[in-house]
């Protein structure tokens, strides 16, 4: 049977093809890949072995007189993956290639990790007349590759408990400020502390994503944002001043690196607080944001308001006022380009390209 795959010649074949077959088997038995040859039978799963190379030999322990006219699933054990062995069932059934991984068994019972594929053999009718199968002991790489997963997890689980500590801590700070809220009669004493505690809550609340995130690197900022606006909007209920504030988003789920991420939150914090107190009376009235991700990675954000809209010698450059300081520092953080504008209220405009 061996013969009929590898160098069984007809009569009028040439000395030059029955050199070329003798290298091919050299060069099968050579490599050190295992090779394993079956016949094609009806069902899968009841092909034959009619020829393994001499790596098949030393990797599994077996000979190869041990195991022609065997099926190859008498390698298969306990922890061999039979999700991939229904994918090689499927596959073959249908005449099409296969690739996997998973465990089989050497002769001593020792578990060792292969990785291989198949491919059928057709004859001149495109018939398959056999499966011819590479393997590789991957023992060695697969070990490897679970000492890092592991050492991934353990420093996933470290970061993510040091994004819930800080957390903890802003919280306390945030307590903190509070309590100097509630304590304090000024009324201008209340407003700075009120703005000093949303920030710090701007922050925290990054952590505490990042915390309940998979992905540690990265914040899904339409999620933030929406928490973020209802966390401002609840800091001003109840003063008798801000009026009925609606709000409007439109946010795409763009993803950012969390030192893109905390600026761009202390933008839009500062942003909606200093349209709630400054551009509407007490009747109130509507703040939009949209945020999205245009071509070529760049972020668009805007925020704007139907309110009064800017005083007409309104320098941002000029004011002395924090908030407005904190954007243009935290926007050159970003690298953004950003514009206010007053018609038919105030609206700000920032761009800035997505680090990936």
């Amino acid at each position: 049977m061996t013969n009929n795959i590898f160098g069984e010649l007809n009569s009028d074949q040439t000395q030059a093809d029955s050199g070329i077959s003798e290298i091919m088997l050299k060069a099968i038995e050579t490599t050190n890949e295992m090779i394993i040859v079956t016949d094609a039978p009806e069902q899968i799963g009841d092909e034959d072995i009619v020829f393994v190379n001499k790596a098949f030999e030393n990797v599994t322990q077996y000979s190869r007189e041990e195991v022609l006219g065997k099926t190859p699933s008498f390698l298969q054990g306990p922890e061999t993956d039979r999700d991939v062995i229904d994918d090689l069932v499927e596959k073959l059934s249908n005449g099409n290639r296969f690739e996997g991984e998973t465990f089989n068994y050497k002769k001593d019972g020792t578990k060792y990790r292969v990785s291989w594929s198949i491919d059928p053999i057709r004859d001149e009718k495109d018939e398959i007349t056999h499966f011819v199968a590479v393997q590789r002991d991957i023992t060695d790489e697969w070990e490897r590759r679970q000492k890092m997963q592991e050492i991934i997890e353990e420093r996933e689980t470290l970061v993510k408990e040091t994004h819930h500590r800080i957390k903890n801590n802003l919280a306390t700070i945030t307590g903190l400020l509070e309590l100097q809220i509630m304590k304090s009669n000024s009324e201008s004493v209340r407003e700075v502390l009120s703005e000093s505690m949303n920030r710090v809550k701007s922050i925290a609340s990054i952590h505490e994503k990042l915390y309940e995130t998979e992905g540690l690197a990265s914040i899904t900022m339409d999620v933030y944002i929406k928490d973020l606006v209802e966390q401002v909007g609840e800091s001003f209920d109840g003063i008798d001043n801000s009026g009925d504030v609606n709000f409007q988003l439109d946010l795409n789920p763009i993803s950012l690196k969390t030192h893109q991420a905390v600026p761009l939150g202390l933008i839009i914090n500062e942003l909606v607080t200093n349209a709630q107190k400054h551009a509407f009376d007490d009747t109130g009235g509507t703040i939009a944001i949209s945020c999205e991700e245009k071509g070529d990675n760049t972020v668009w954000l805007e925020v704007s308001d139907n309110g009064k809209g800017l005083p007409q010698d309104w320098d941002p450059q000029a004011t002395d006022s924090l908030g407005v300081k904190l954007i243009e520092t935290l926007s050159h953080q970003l690298e953004a380009d950003y514009s206010f504008s007053s018609q038919d209220g105030t609206t700000f405009q920032m761009t800035f390209r997505k680090e990936t």
